[in-house]
């Protein structure tokens, strides 16, 4: 048996913690490491020095030290959409799902939220294994917003013109290139200036969906 297995047998007999306690110190841990250390720190040691627990307990939990992060990531991204999600149901305009954006932005700047997804990016970039684990994490972002824009939108005359779920992954495509641009400005203006435009450009793009005549200039893509 390798080093590395008896530590995993050992870490199968600790019983200070339950399976979840453990696996949640280890998702927190994972977190802080890619914020403190980048992608190219995060190792299972550093990991494990982090959370003060066994490095065994990665591999025995996650499988490996790339699952743990997507893992990790995957369980912010869920707290950010139940955070959320209750402001994206009760929009009822297209600058309200500006104005939800705009929040989001402020929630992921005050906890260093896209320090962690650009590091774990980095990491899944080209990897044919952890980019599609980790595409899946974030997906329900995409439905959330692609459900958010269709029930919107659908009050309008050309809402069966409107492409819900392609707009829905350029909305997300476009934060996470203000959030990144954000991340480089030293003033942090470029996100609040950013923000201001597109709430302005979607009450322009309201009143034009609400225009009856719009109907009849776009194609029909509804059959």
């Amino acid at each position: 048996m390798t080093a590395t297995g008896i530590n995993v047998a050992k870490a199968k007999r600790k019983p200070s913690a339950s399976g979840e306690e453990t696996k949640a110190r280890i998702l927190a841990a994972t977190l802080a490491t890619l914020k403190e250390e980048g992608i190219v720190g995060t190792s299972a040691r550093a990991i494990a020095r982090t959370g003060d627990f066994n490095q065994a307990l990665i591999f025995y939990h996650f499988g490996s030290v790339d699952d743990a992060i997507v893992n990790a990531v995957g369980e912010m991204s869920d707290r950010r959409l139940e955070n959320h999600r209750a402001k994206l149901e009760v929009a009822t305009s297209l600058p309200d799902l500006i104005r939800v954006a705009r929040d989001l932005h402020d929630h992921d700047a005050t906890y260093d939220n896209m320090t962690v997804l650009t590091q774990a990016f980095a990491g899944a970039a080209g990897d044919p294994e952890m980019g599609p684990k980790l595409y899946a994490k974030l997906e329900p972002w995409s439905e959330m917003v692609s459900e958010s824009l269709k029930r919107i939108v659908d009050t309008y005359p050309a809402a069966t013109s409107v492409p819900h779920e392609h707009i829905a992954n350029a909305i997300g495509a476009m934060f996470l290139g203000i959030e990144l641009l954000d991340d480089l400005d030293p003033s942090r203006s470029h996100a609040t200036s950013m923000f201001d435009s597109l709430e302005s450009l979607a009450s322009l793009l309201d009143d034009l969906l609400a225009t009856p005549l719009l109907e009849m200039l776009l194609p029909n893509t509804s059959t």
